[in-house]
């Protein structure tokens, strides 16, 4: 049996894969206007993948979003086209998903500040 799919994703990091991709194409993101094809969905599934794998070598039980960050270049670099003007312009893939990693909120809402802001 592999390791590496006994690794934990949680749905955060799950929701944040997900979301690291879907900016990535056109039209769904501030940076997608420089983006001609963006990541697929097995760019997703190879990125959870390989946050696994760093989990499990550097012993630990679950995946992380740093996880999830520090593999985006590796894994997304060479699955994005970018537009005429993004390279006429001197963009590289790389500029735009190091943009996206240091601008997409790793999390989707808001926590409550104070326990009676969470209403339990």
């Amino acid at each position: 049996m592999v390791l590496a799919r006994r690794i934990h994703l949680s749905e955060p990091v799950i929701n944040y894969t997900a979301r690291l991709c879907e900016a990535t194409h056109p039209g769904n993101g501030p940076l997608s206007d420089n983006i001609r094809f963006g990541a697929s969905p097995r760019a997703a599934l190879a990125l959870a993948a390989a946050a696994k794998a760093r989990a499990l070598l550097h012993q630990r039980p679950n995946a992380s979003i740093e996880d999830i960050q520090a593999l985006a270049l590796p894994v997304l670099r060479h699955r994005l086209i970018l537009t005429y003007d993004a390279r006429l312009a001197g963009k590289t893939s790389v500029d735009i998903i190091t943009e996206l990693i240091a601008t997409l909120p790793t999390e989707t809402s808001k926590l409550p500040k104070t326990l009676s802001d969470a209403k339990l």
